[in-house]
């Protein structure tokens, strides 16, 4: 079944094409590592799944359910309560917290 799926996903900035009608198809259960050199556009992409961006045009639909088309988008609180969350990397854990307790702050949005 597939779990997430992008069709002709893109965005575009004025004149700027940033992401460029992205088809992907991740089947429930598998691993997907996405891959490509600064400034491919796939930061933006996940921006675009998660709701933190609007995609100029395509759609995206995460189990059979949209969550963005034709240029409108669900708010990332929505999507959060779909099961999409966005994380972000943290070039340094929090020094007055145990390890733990840095890996547990992962766990709460």
């Amino acid at each position: 079944m597939t779990l997430l799926q992008l069709e002709q996903l893109s965005k575009h900035f004025s004149g700027l094409v940033a992401v460029d009608r992205v088809d992907l198809a991740l089947e429930e259960g598998e691993i997907l590592g996405l891959i490509g050199p600064n400034g491919a556009g796939k930061t933006m992409l996940f921006n675009m799944i998660s709701g933190s961006l609007r995609p100029t045009t395509g759609r995206i639909l995460y189990d059979s359910q949209e969550i963005a088309a034709n240029g409108r988008c669900k708010a990332p609180h929505q999507i959060c309560d779909m099961g999409i969350a966005r994380t972000f990397q943290i070039a340094r854990p929090f020094a007055h917290l145990s390890v733990l307790d840095n890996v547990k702050v992962g766990a709460y949005l």
